[in-house]
This record gives C-alpha cells, structure tokens and sequence, in this order.
C-alpha cells in the first residue's frame, strides 16, 4: 500500500459536465438579461412618447390577407 487514494475519472467527468451545465446557465441569464432590458428600453421610449402628448408612438401592423 503507497497511501496513495485510487484514481477516480468518474469525478473528472462530473466535474466537466458540471462545468458545461453552468456555462450554459450563465449564457441563459444573460440573454434573459438582454431581453429584459430590451423591454424595458422600449417600454421607457413609450412612455416618453406618450408623455410628449404624440398619438403615434406604437406602430399599428395591417391584417394581413
């Protein structure tokens, strides 16, 4: 016996999967990020709009046939 503990390349894996599980939960809150403030952007260019008194601040689509 070296004293040494058994190599375990289960524990690699796992850590590598979990390394891929959370580079894919930080690409996923920052584009729900960007969303949000995206939002938040254009809902603020209306109320300004609005505020200034304008009746065409939101573009209205025509049906389509």
């Amino acid at each position: 016996m070296s004293g040494r503990p058994p190599e375990d390349n289960d524990g690699d894996r796992g850590r590598g999967r979990a390394n891929v599980a959370a580079l894919i939960a930080i690409v996923i809150l920052a584009l729900l990020a960007y969303w949000a403030f995206t939002a938040i952007e254009h809902m603020r260019e209306l109320q300004n709009c609005l505020a200034e008194g304008r009746r065409n601040c939101q573009e209205i689509g025509s049906p389509s046939r």
